[in-house]
């Protein structure tokens, strides 16, 4: 049974996407306003179908009895709640991809010891902070979360038929205006199981805190920095840090070029030295060579001032590969100038170009660049849009929600699948049982490990780590007309 607290806001705008995504999926945002259906809904299908009842237990979990004991202490017993919304859900077709997409095979990387012991419960109490920004939206569609969101109901619904029971609050943070440190005391109860969110970083910082002290796991999806906690194992951050983009970034280099062949460009400043620094430090400890990458500095005025900007680049025969470093938008125009001046000094050279994900993402980079300087980057989501299974998540999706999902639905899908599914398996302290399985889902992997954070005060102790954190990434490349994984 999933069960959905309700705190419906209402939207601005007659079109037909706001009926479908903002009206009929948002069916719980911010706590502060007033409620117009029950508490505790569920979730009902069209045409009156009703979930399926609690199975006997999960494959691979702690056997029933465990869960008997725990009754008493973690959680009530388990009971149907026919209560329906009254929203027009009936107009939705609800579609079933579970027998297209089954459940998710894990490699298990050791025995994983059940315990009289472990903290599982006949339900868990999930909230997910998510700035859908409701009142305000005037095109649902165009809004990264709202996708996230609805790629989460969808998960959910998956979740129900396999019997397992969350008990999902979302709370509509509306991107800064929700106060997390005055929320504190009704975000942090006893029953609290889980915590998805927030997007704000400060907040993020704050919860994380106060969830260490509460023992309550934290995962954040969004957000990536080494700086957000220390020693603290109720933290679970789902994107890679910098450093491990750089890693993945020098690890792929050094495995295809020659030393000299791979030049990292940037701005003469005290940062991009630091970067260089990490990268060739990285190739010496791993590949025991010294000096593997050269450099180039360019300056702004230098790219905007005539087809000079990377002469003295050019000149040297034997550079293959360059490294483009920057991360932040706010070296969007920075990074598109070089692009630019790469692709027209070039002539004719064979260069690629390496880079981090706002190559992927930024409006400003196009096809022309993507082809002409064979682009590479690093990715730690990667969708790709025509692998068959994502095919037929998205025509699931257009059926259900009358819109095609973006990038962020299929994230929000797996990342809920992949909580629900180990927080059902392993209880309340699941995050400590995810370093035993990598796991691949509709599109994104997980492969969860300890990590230390930047101001780590446990360096140097082996047995202590700082936070949970995913490391997989891949190395995208664009290949034809289309963006895959490099092999």
């Amino acid at each position: 049974m999933i069960s959905v607290q309700n705190h419906l806001l209402p939207l601005s705008g007659n079109n037909i996407v706001i009926l479908v995504i903002a009206v009929l999926l948002m069916q719980s945002c911010s706590v502060s306003k007033p409620v117009s259906v029950p508490k505790d809904a569920q979730i009902v299908k069209a045409g009156g179908k009703t979930p399926p009842k609690d199975k006997s237990d999960a494959e691979g979990t702690q056997p029933e009895k465990n869960r008997e004991n725990n009754k008493a202490t973690n959680g009530k017993p388990a009971g149907d709640k026919n209560i329906k919304v009254t929203l027009p859900i009936d107009t939705i077709m609800w579609h079933d991809i579970s027998e297209k997409n089954p459940p998710i095979v894990t490699k298990q990387k050791q025995n994983v010891i059940y315990a009289e012991g472990l903290d599982l419960k006949d339900e868990y109490n999930v909230t997910l902070l998510i700035p859908l920004n409701s009142d305000a939206q005037t095109f649902p569609s165009e809004s990264r979360f709202v996708h996230f969101y609805a790629g989460a109901l969808r998960a959910l619904e998956t979740l129900d038929e396999e019997g397992i029971k969350l008990n999902v609050q979302v709370i509509d943070t509306e991107e800064g205006n929700y106060k997390i440190k005055d929320n504190l005391k009704d975000l942090l109860t006893e029953n609290t199981d889980l915590i998805i969110g927030p997007f704000e970083r400060e907040d993020l910082k704050v919860l994380a805190d106060e969830c260490k002290i509460k023992s309550i796991p934290l995962v954040s999806p969004w957000q990536t920095s080494t700086k957000i906690t220390n020693e603290n194992p109720y933290y679970i951050q789902m994107k890679p840090n910098l450093k491990e983009h750089f890693l993945k970034l020098a690890e792929s280099t050094s495995a295809d070029y020659q030393k000299g062949e791979v030049v990292i460009i940037g701005k003469n400043n005290k940062e991009t030295a630091s970067w260089i620094q990490y990268f060739q430090e990285t190739v010496s400890t791993t590949q025991h060579i010294s000096d593997f990458y050269t450099s180039y500095f360019v300056s702004t005025d230098s790219l905007s001032a005539g087809p000079s900007a990377f002469s003295r680049l050019f000149k040297n025969n034997k550079v293959k590969a360059v490294i483009i470093p920057n991360y932040s938008y706010t070296d969007e125009d920075f990074i598109y100038s070089c692009l630019r001046r790469l692709s027209a000094e070039k002539s004719g050279r064979n260069i690629s170009v390496y880079g981090m994900p706002i190559l992927y993402d930024s409006d400003k980079v196009d096809f022309d660049f993507y082809n002409a300087l064979k682009m590479k980057v690093v990715m730690s989501d990667f969708v790709d849009l025509d692998q068959g299974k994502i095919r037929e998540f998205r025509r699931a999706y257009l059926d259900m929600y009358g819109e095609i999902p973006s990038e962020d639905a299929v994230k929000g899908y797996d990342l809920m699948l992949y909580l629900g599914r180990h927080i059902w398996k392993y209880g309340r302290n699941f995050q400590y049982y995810l370093e035993n399985e990598a796991t691949s889902y509709l599109q994104s992997v997980y492969d969860i490990r300890k990590a230390r954070s930047e101001d780590s005060p446990v360096t140097n102790d082996p047995l202590k780590f700082d936070y949970f954190e995913n490391k997989h990434l891949d190395i995208i490349e664009f290949t034809g007309n289309k963006w895959e994984r490099k092999k």
